[in-house]
């Protein structure tokens, strides 16, 4: 199976056609946020709710994609498709590392601040977010220990104008750099599946 993990306050809307022309692909909503406070925690939630087992492949995008570490260290997952993702902390922008504080207090006007120019429709998945959800992620993210080493095959798709989370400077390694932003998997879906099923024939 394909297992896709959505941004912060997203859901599976992040993954619009033609993601589903991968094989065995599903795009997963978040889990009814019920406590947990850690990345790891999450990771472990999804794992049950979504039926993640050892041998799936994995896409994440934004959060999805730091969730999607984690699942790596608990489940035995060959390939890692990271979409504006992060594999440590310190590749958040430091100005919104700063100010994430402010998500604790106004988490949905927060959330629409990150995700700048999207379309109309896109917009409507932050409608039903759990701000109590958001407010622990802000948070979790910030504490999170990072991918660290992995057995995993991890493959970075990166907006070049991503100023959420910027392309990672060197040594790291950009597989797949777009003339996008943040959200790329929504924008740039043909790019990032046409990459993606390339390496899947590998």
């Amino acid at each position: 199976m394909i297992h896709a993990l959505s941004g912060m306050g997203a859901d599976k809307r992040m993954f619009p056609t033609p993601w589903p022309e991968l094989p065995e692909f599903v795009a997963h909503d978040w889990i009814r946020h019920t406590g947990e406070k850690t990345l790891a925690e999450v990771a472990r939630s999804m794992c049950a709710a979504c039926d993640i087992r050892d041998g799936d492949t994995l896409i994440g995008a934004s959060l999805g994609g730091m969730v999607a570490c984690e699942i790596t260290k608990i489940r035995k997952i060959p390939t890692l498709y990271l979409t504006g993702s992060a594999t440590q902390k310190e590749e958040v922008n430091a100005i919104l590392s700063a100010l994430h504080p402010l998500a604790q207090v106004a988490p949905i006007d927060w959330l629409r601040h990150l995700s700048g120019k999207i379309p109309l429709e896109a917009a409507q998945m932050f409608s039903g977010v759990e701000a109590s959800f958001i407010r622990a992620m802000c948070e979790a993210i910030f504490h999170w220990d990072g991918l660290g080493a992995t057995q995993t095959k991890v493959l970075r798709i990166h907006g070049r104008h991503d100023h959420v989370i910027p392309p990672p400077p060197p040594p790291a390694r950009v597989d797949l750099l777009l003339n996008g932003g943040h959200l790329i998997s929504l924008t740039h879906a043909r790019e990032c599946v046409e990459f993606i099923k390339a390496n899947n024939s590998n």
